[in-house]
């Protein structure tokens, strides 16, 4: 394997001993880079390894540290500054696709355009060149639709053509996770446009966690770990299983049959929740059972299904499949009779979804169950005072101060109410999606005691976490997710950080466990012309 020769290669990009630290820790270390003219360069590496670092680096949401130096077609460009990246004709689509959801799709477009707001609006143009961006690209989408209409996989197109389609096309496009909401077909459509676009001159920075994509389309990979540059080396001296090894820094371990045969739980007991068939989000066709005690780990790279699957369970998001609870189904898409049969959910954005902002830490944690602190139809303040202080306590809350409004704790006593919150209702099934997301080392530690205790007193857990060391920690056995599908189940002795870090990267085609759903349709494209 060869690393990449930059000599005689005309460089739009050109980053020097790039660094960037928050606090004690080092998120990129001394990072070089180098995309050249018409390619398209692959940088992978596992979550936290300083890919999103890097992106937000060059689009100006961070600042580089002292010592970091850059180059756009040769020139010196600022890092840290979202108008010299628009200015160098830097384009970006990031995770989060960056769309106004209650503006039309032909409006977004216009946000993004560099004529500003000083030249007269005319929609009818906006409409015209909106919609013919879009089927150039192959797709149909009404370019009045509201984007928050449209389905998670045409988001992302409008995201991704909005990029491409500027007033002059872009000198380096930069996609973060592009595919991660996009149908199979779907993706291929953009790989096809980003090989027009880097035969025209242009150049695409790619980031992706599916490694086949990358081995795919890339012509160029740089390999990060742990905020270093392992090494650049072209496609085509790479494998998969060697592309692994760069990203884990260590030899895979071999595969056996028995990694690969489903667990079954020796409990004896029947399974408290049962999901069938699950479809939608990301998902393909998913089957689950969880028996009470039991605490399911849910793993799995951005676009493997990981971050849906906790929402769909608990009725947020409405897909297709089967959802049963002691045997007896809960309509799809219905929370609130999620909630009357026993299941407690508590989502990954606590802020946005979990908490009253302005209410206090009494009135956020008894607000899910008030008849046990009621007297003849009325609420019982001294009740419900009394409750929270018992609470406080379980939960370890610092300071214990039940009338402070809850904006004024930090992320981790924050996060300890919100369980604490669906502890308080006796759930028969407990649904966690990313439980210490933002939290410091001592909360981490308290909720895992929670969740344990949990499932001890009969729940059955399922906890969804890109924190593999934490899946560890604190489940029965974990599910590894590829690609909206069940791809390998571990328990005992194979249930480790290294065997789910392995499992996370196999190519989406690797053999499932016997549980994972074979030959699931494709989940629905977007429409297209």
């Amino acid at each position: 394997m060869t690393a990449v020769a930059s000599s005689e290669r005309e460089m739009v990009l050109s980053l020097r001993g790039v660094t960037k630290t928050f606090g004690a820790q080092r998120a990129l270390d001394s990072v070089d880079l180098e995309i050249a003219k018409g390619e398209i360069h692959a940088v992978v590496g596992q979550n936290g390894c300083g890919k999103s670092t890097l992106v937000k680096l060059l689009g100006g949401y961070h600042g580089p540290d002292a010592g970091s130096d850059a180059t756009v077609a040769g020139e010196p460009f600022e890092l840290g500054s979202a108008a010299a990246a628009n200015q160098a004709g830097l384009r970006f689509v990031h995770q989060d696709l960056g769309l106004i959801e209650d503006l039309s799709v032909a409006e977004n477009f216009f946000m993004a355009s560099d004529r500003g707001w000083v030249k007269p609006i005319s929609k009818g143009d906006e409409r015209s060149r909106a919609g013919r961006a879009l089927k150039d690209f192959g797709y149909d989408i009404d370019p009045r639709a509201r984007v928050g209409s449209l389905s998670a996989a045409q988001r992302t197109v409008v995201a991704i053509v909005r990029a491409l389609h500027g007033e002059k096309p872009p000198a380096l496009l930069i996609l973060d996770e592009p595919t991660a909401s996009l149908p199979g077909p779907d993706a291929q459509l953009l790989f096809d446009a980003l090989r027009r676009l880097t035969q025209a001159g242009g150049s695409v920075l790619f980031i992706s966690h599916h490694l086949d994509e990358v081995m795919e389309l890339a012509d160029t990979v740089t390999v990060l770990r742990d905020g270093r540059k392992v090494t650049t080396v072209s496609s085509r001296d790479l494998s998969h299983d060697r592309l692994v090894e760069l990203m884990l820094g260590r030899a895979l371990t071999p595969r056996t049959q028995a990694d690969v045969a489903a667990a079954e739980s020796d409990s004896g007991e029947e399974p408290r929740l049962t999901v069938r068939n699950m479809h939608g989000g990301g998902l393909r066709g998913i089957d689950l059972d969880v028996r009470p005690g039991e605490v399911v780990g849910i793993a799995g790279l951005t676009g493997s299904g990981r971050e849906s699957i906790a929402g769909a369970i608990a009725g947020q998001l409405h897909l297709s499949g089967t959802v049963a609870i002691d045997g007896r189904s809960v309509r799809p898409g219905d929370p609130a009779a999620s909630l009357a049969r026993g299941l407690a959910y508590a989502p990954a954005e606590r802020r946005r979804d979990a908490l009253l902002s302005t209410a206090t830490l009494r009135e956020n944690l008894t607000i899910a169950d008030i008849r046990s602190i009621s007297r003849r139809g009325r609420l019982s303040r001294r009740l419900e005072r009394k409750d929270a202080q018992k609470w406080m306590k379980v939960l370890d809350v610092r300071p214990p101060m039940s009338e402070r409004v809850i904006d004024q704790f930090s992320g981790g006593n924050q996060q300890k109410v919100v369980l604490g919150r669906l502890l308080r209702t006796g759930p028969k099934v407990l649904v966690l999606d990313e439980p210490t997301q933002g939290v410091d080392v001592g909360a981490k530690a308290t909720i895992h005691d929670l969740v344990v205790g949990a499932a001890s007193a009969g729940a059955a857990v399922i906890v969804c976490s890109s924190d593999v060391e934490e899946l560890v920690q604190v489940s029965t056995r974990v599910l590894v997710f590829r690609r909206g599908r069940l791809g390998a189940e571990l328990t005992g002795p194979h249930l480790t950080v290294e065997r789910i870090e392995e499992e996370q990267l196999r190519p989406a085609d690797a053999a499932p466990t016997s549980g994972a759903a074979a030959g699931a349709p494709e989940e629905g494209e977007v429409s297209r012309g």
